[in-house]
């Protein structure tokens, strides 16, 4: 076989061909055995976490009791775990106290005792030539350290398992290479290097001057579409080379015609740079035009985009704080007994009763579970109930830093320094001062919580008047407002979370842990409504600041009411009906009022409380607002007095008030009240409409 031979470039086409196949298969193979390596290797590693995360309690006990037999027996029931071949536990000096490896003698170096006082150690080890995983971790109870915890996972098998996975995988691809190899050969052979032969025979005879040689191939592939074409071509050699020579005296006829045409192409040309000149100017004129429409379009589609964003936000705020609405509803009526019922009982007990403290536990548990209740109101919106005309320096800043939830604050953060730089004149507001010191409360701990190693939270206040509109979080309008802004140079918030970070219950810290989850949406539910804007900055790694802008009033700030004696709004056994249509309202209802001295009896729906009404005249009427099914506060409200014209009444809600209740009130009801009931609020109520 010659080495510039057909045969011999196809054979080394098909074992370079083979080679190239056998490398790009070894280079996709190592890839993947290495990466099932590793993953098999991840797995031991989890699987070594989880045992050690499943016994480290127990593991800690048994140090901290000196339970050596109890220890023993945990390791051994640990080295039963297939491949793990030694656990060994150190005190917390680095002696060795126990190891299920009986010549073990070392101690742990002070380099490892440092390491793992830090982190668990996870790394893959050689000893006596085997291959082995070690975890090392150390061992706390109650935040106090107790010692150390090392075991070892054999790799023997996952290295025999791997070799014989390779050599089964080299075996396949080379004998799948040589069968390739034999049928490529032959194949080629057959359809390609004889045809080529018969092909490389007629051409050498055209080139010694036969015009007219014919191939004959039957084939239907290319060689023999080639083979037709040669014939073809050697039929119409002989007439080519007769026009070949008439062509040959008409050269200088046609050369004449080529030169001016030539010159005639020239002029042209000129023409055609000319015009090619003009028209790149009018190009560049309109491509100028539309750069300049494009970006108005980018523009105005940037601003579109940003207004259907905050759009959707708003949208799923709502969405969530109707949800939120529902459920506070509810647990309001189930919180009714829990708010109520203490202080009745604490009425009929004595001062040295052992049940006085239990039942205040209660009490004060129930008023909890009611703030947490007022958090899902305020998220639906419904949860500010009245304004007054605030000071915020004074009556929301300064009453929070005095109050105890501050100072829980500063013994969970003894590190965090409290800044204030708060505005002389500041401007006063109209809001609710429990939802406004909540929203000042959940920002400062949050932005606490943010620089658990310590800190500093700056606090300020301004007045700022808007000229137009400014763009960011939300897009504050014109107007007059105060600024409160806390500060903080902790870890900063992601530019991704920015946009959710007023979602309830999304969080990146432990739900349960560390509030409720609910936090940032009552913060942006009560500034949605006070009519306010919040604007957000935050870089990660640097800080956050939250802006909130309050619109201002211009009315003076009125002077609070003391609480009263409970002998100024009992009762003189006046009748009472309660209309409610949950069971446990109307009981919790008729029980204060019998124990306020008042005659109390009550109807389960405003039907009921109709035909009641017909035959017996009350003195009051105390009337819950939304009812379901039958007719609701309003509706009742309005068939009573056509039957009892002037018929006193309060209303009672779970929510805050809303158009039905004023429409109430303007047809001659009395004072709006908030479920829970409590003594003072519902006896208040009653003692101020009777007394009109």
């Amino acid at each position: 076989m010659k080495f510039h031979s057909l045969r011999f470039k196809i054979n080394t086409a098909i074992l370079l061909t083979c080679f190239v196949i056998a490398i790009f298969f070894s280079v996709i193979f190592y890839p993947f055995e290495t990466n099932r390596r590793q993953s098999r290797l991840e797995r031991i590693q989890l699987l070594l976490s989880t045992i050690y995360e499943q016994r480290k309690e127990e593991i800690a006990n048994e140090i901290f009791a000196d339970q050596k037999e109890a220890l023993a027996q945990s390791l051994k029931e640990i080295q039963e775990v297939k491949d793990i071949a030694e656990v060994s536990i150190y005190d917390i000096a680095g002696r060795l106290l126990l190891s299920t490896n009986k010549n073990l003698k070392d101690s742990l170096r002070p380099s490892e005792q440092i390491i793992l006082k830090k982190t668990p150690l996870v790394a893959k080890t050689i000893r006596k030539g085997d291959s082995f995983v070690e975890f090392s971790s150390i061992i706390e109870i109650i935040g106090e350290r107790v010692g150390y915890f090392k075991m070892y996972f054999d790799l023997a098998e996952m290295e025999r398992e791997s070799f014989y996975y390779i050599m089964f995988s080299l075996t396949v691809m080379f004998s799948v290479l040589l069968i390739t190899v034999v049928l490529l050969n032959f194949l080629l052979s057959k359809s390609l290097i004889q045809p080529a032969h018969k092909l490389r025979d007629a051409i050498r005879k055209v080139k010694l001057g036969q015009m007219g040689e014919q191939v004959s191939l039957s084939s239907m592939d290319e060689i023999g579409e080639i083979a037709t074409d040669f014939n073809e071509m050697s039929t119409k050699l002989n007439e080519q080379h007769v026009k070949l020579v008439n062509a040959i005296e008409a050269k200088d006829t046609y050369a004449d015609k080529i030169k001016k045409t030539n010159e005639k192409l020239e002029k042209l040309n000129y023409t055609l740079e000319d015009m090619v000149v003009e028209r790149t100017k009018e190009l560049t004129t309109s491509y100028e035009q539309l750069k300049k429409e494009i970006r108005e379009r980018q523009r105005a589609d940037k601003e579109k985009k940003g207004l259907e964003e905050r759009l959707a936000r708003s949208q799923k705020m709502e969405a969530l704080g109707l949800l939120a609405g529902g459920v506070a509803h509810d647990l309001n009526n189930v919180l009714s007994g829990i708010v109520s019922y203490p202080d009745l009982i604490l009425m009929d007990l004595k001062e040295e009763d052992p049940l006085r403290e239990p039942v205040e536990t209660i009490k004060d548990s129930g008023h909890k579970a009611a703030a947490i209740v007022q958090d899902l109101l305020t998220l639906a919106r419904r949860g500010v109930t009245n304004t007054q005309v605030l000071d915020f320096n004074n009556d929301i800043i300064s009453e929070y830093l005095r109050s105890p939830e501050h100072e829980k604050l500063r013994t969970y953060y003894p590190h965090i320094q409290i800044d204030t730089h708060l505005e002389a004149d500041l401007m006063n507001i109209k809001g609710s001062p429990v939802h406004l010191k909540k929203t000042l409360m959940n920002l400062v701990s949050n932005a606490a919580e943010s620089q658990p190693s310590g800190g500093k939270v700056a606090i300020s206040t301004r007045n700022q008047y808007i000229d137009s509109p400014v763009k960011g979080y939300d897009h504050v309008q014109e107007g007059d407002y105060i600024v409160l802004k806390i500060e903080d140079n902790g870890a900063g918030i992601a530019q991704e979370d920015l946009n959710r970070i007023f979602e309830p219950f999304y969080t990146k810290k432990i739900m349960g842990r560390s509030g409720t989850g609910l936090g940032m949406a009552v913060v942006w539910g009560t500034v949605q409504d006070h009519h306010g804007y919040i604007q957000v900055e935050s870089t990660e790694g640097k800080g956050t600041a939250i802006e909130l802008y309050f619109p201002i009033t211009r009315e003076g700030a009125k002077k609070e009411t003391a609480h009263m004696p409970i002998e100024s709004y009992k009762g003189s056994g006046e009748l009472i009906l309660v209309v409610d249509d949950v069971k446990e309202q109307r009981k919790i209802a008729t029980h204060i009022l019998t124990k306020l001295g008042y005659t109390a009896t009550s109807a389960a729906s405003g039907e009921e409380a109709i035909e009641y009404i017909k035959e017996n005249p009350v003195d009051m009427i105390v009337l819950d607002m939304i009812m379901d099914p039958g007719i609701d506060g309003l509706d009742t409200y309005k068939e009573i007095i056509k039957i009892s014209s002037g018929q006193k009444a309060i209303i009672a809600s779970g929510f805050a008030e809303n158009e039905r209740v004023t429409e109430a009130q303007r047809l001659g009801a009395g004072q709006y009240i908030k479920k829970p009931y409590t003594l003072e609020k519902i006896g208040l109520a009653i003692k101020h409409e009777l007394s009109k």
